[in-house]
């Protein structure tokens, strides 16, 4: 497969259309997932990591609840479908499924460490939330983070 992301993301917009979602609350998802992958994949290059397994990240951290419409649990329940999907896709070796749904699993959990690629796809979606609309208050749980990544891309 010589442009895995390519695949990806055309997969996931298939399986979006599949079950119709064209809704307001679909196509926010949508654009922050793609926000997301973008922002994952520069603080990857940042960090020294693989830039292309963070936009995978990126483009399926929020996964469950683009295609469910359901928020409950959704990171936990977002890397058991990722985790489908990446199989039966069939793009990605073990190693890298498992830090790819590792990732998915615990972006949401923005006060707790863990590893390298689950702290990106935080910060990646901090950003994506931030830049979305400066003018929405920013989460309590998320504030210290942000703060945390101006300084580390030099914004502050």
């Amino acid at each position: 497969m010589s442009n895995r992301i390519e695949y990806l993301r055309n997969h996931v917009d298939s399986l979006m259309k599949q079950r119709g979602g064209q809704g307001s609350w679909q196509c926010f998802y949508q654009m922050h997932m793609y926000a997301v992958s973008i922002f994952a994949a520069m603080l990857a290059d940042k960090r020294g990591l693989d830039s292309e397994l963070a936009t995978m990240i990126g483009l399926l951290h929020d996964i469950y609840p683009l295609l469910t419409g359901d928020t409950e649990n959704h990171a936990k329940n977002g890397s058991i479908l990722a985790r489908e999907i990446l199989t039966d896709l069939d793009i990605v070796d073990d190693e890298e499924l498992d830090i790819i749904c590792t990732a998915v699993k615990y972006h949401s959990k923005k006060r707790a460490v863990h590893d390298e690629y689950s702290e990106l796809a935080k910060d990646a979606d901090v950003l994506s939330h931030y830049y979305h609309d400066i003018s929405w208050p920013i989460l309590e749980k998320d504030h210290a983070r942000l703060e945390a990544l101006k300084v580390e891309l030099g914004l502050r």
